[in-house]
């Protein structure tokens, strides 16, 4: 008659070998169930949760985040998780907070830096947004992604000039950037920056 610790072993190595083979729906189960024997066991807790957003159940993802955090508010991995859910599902003002408590423990997190910065210029704060990406450029200094969102907080600052320059840049690297580019350029709260797609074309290298 196997004991309890049998039985957490047997469902650890389960969930070990449905996370290696990416199969979701085992690996929920077996976190479940080694979950049931440990109660609040903050590790379960977390790796249920990731689980569970693989599953594209996001809500409940989010509640097990929550209780997590209420039971150990210092779990920086839940807490980026956490307010990364809460973007996903368009709570924005709520993230926001979420990432800033995340980068007060871990301010040299570009990810959390990108996230913080997109969300501030949801909520209209492209100041705030420009600095979260300083930071974040100090870290990845090429990344696109931080590069699109400079130059869009660059726009809502009114520095017409300098957002137009960086998305043409971004243009010629980065084609699977294109419609954002463009979205950035003829859309914004200060006006648009002139549209131009010749001249944007123009950066590209070519052949001919």
């Amino acid at each position: 008659m196997s004991t309890r610790q049998d039985e957490m072993d047997r469902l650890m190595r389960a969930a070990g070998a449905a996370l290696n083979a990416g199969d979701w729906a085992a690996a929920e189960t077996a976190l479940a169930g080694a979950l049931r024997l440990q109660p609040g066991e903050p590790k379960l807790s977390y790796n249920l949760a990731l689980v569970e957003k693989r599953l594209g159940k996001a809500r409940a993802a989010e509640r097990r985040l929550a209780d997590l955090l209420a039971a150990t508010p210092d779990h920086l991995n839940a807490r980026f998780e956490y307010a990364a859910a809460l973007m996903d599902r368009g709570a924005e003002a709520e993230a926001l907070r979420e990432f800033e408590t995340y980068l007060r423990a871990a301010p040299d997190d570009p990810d959390a830096r990108l996230n913080a910065a997109r969300l501030c210029l949801r909520l209209g704060e492209p100041q705030v947004a420009a600095r979260h990406l300083t930071i974040a450029a100090t870290q990845r200094r090429d990344d696109p992604a931080i590069r699109l969102a400079a130059a869009e907080a660059a726009r809502d600052l009114g520095k017409t000039d300098d957002a137009d320059r960086s998305l043409r840049g971004l243009y010629a690297d980065c084609a699977d950037l294109r419609p954002a580019i463009l979205r950035i350029m003829s859309q914004g709260p200060r006006g648009r920056i002139p549209l131009a797609i010749s001249r944007l074309v123009d950066t590209e290298s070519s052949d001919a």
